[in-house]
């Protein structure tokens, strides 16, 4: 009977998991990725004008770090608004497969057989004995 309860439990957790994997599937971000083209283009337009005037080796430096900094904010930006919560999928399937995984332990554990078998006297006692010699009779010569 604990057999059947087992292997029914095991189908019925095993649909389970199927059903949340794809029934809880994240949907698509609709917000679609915010074009920053202008923002990339201007930092490029004021680099090519600085480095334009830029006489010397330290001053092509400095130019070189500030189109850096420029195009670093654009990518900070991107990513701030690729990463914020109300535009990033939500994935809820591992937390509910986990759950799935605790209550597949507590069906084993339910469902196990009673107690520890016990091994020694009561081994001993119902161990069949095996017959020593060769099951003749020895004649008594004394």
């Amino acid at each position: 009977m604990l057999l059947l309860a087992r292997r029914v439990g095991a189908l019925v957790l095993a649909v389970g998991a199927i059903a949340v994997w794809f029934g809880l599937e994240p949907e698509e971000s609709s917000t679609g990725t915010a074009d920053y083209s202008s923002e990339i283009a201007d930092a490029m337009d004021r680099y090519e004008m600085n480095n334009a005037m830029a006489d010397s080796a330290p001053q092509q430096e400095v130019v070189n770090g500030w189109v850096t900094k420029d195009l670093l904010e654009v990518i900070a930006t991107a990513e701030n608004a690729s990463l914020s919560p109300e535009t990033a999928p939500r994935d809820d399937r591992v937390a509910a497969e986990l759950l799935l995984v605790v209550l597949g332990l507590a069906l084993i554990a339910l469902t196990a057989q009673g107690g520890p078998t016990t091994r020694g006297a009561d081994a001993a006692a119902s161990a069949p004995v095996a017959p020593s010699g060769t099951g003749a009779a020895e004649p008594d010569t004394a």
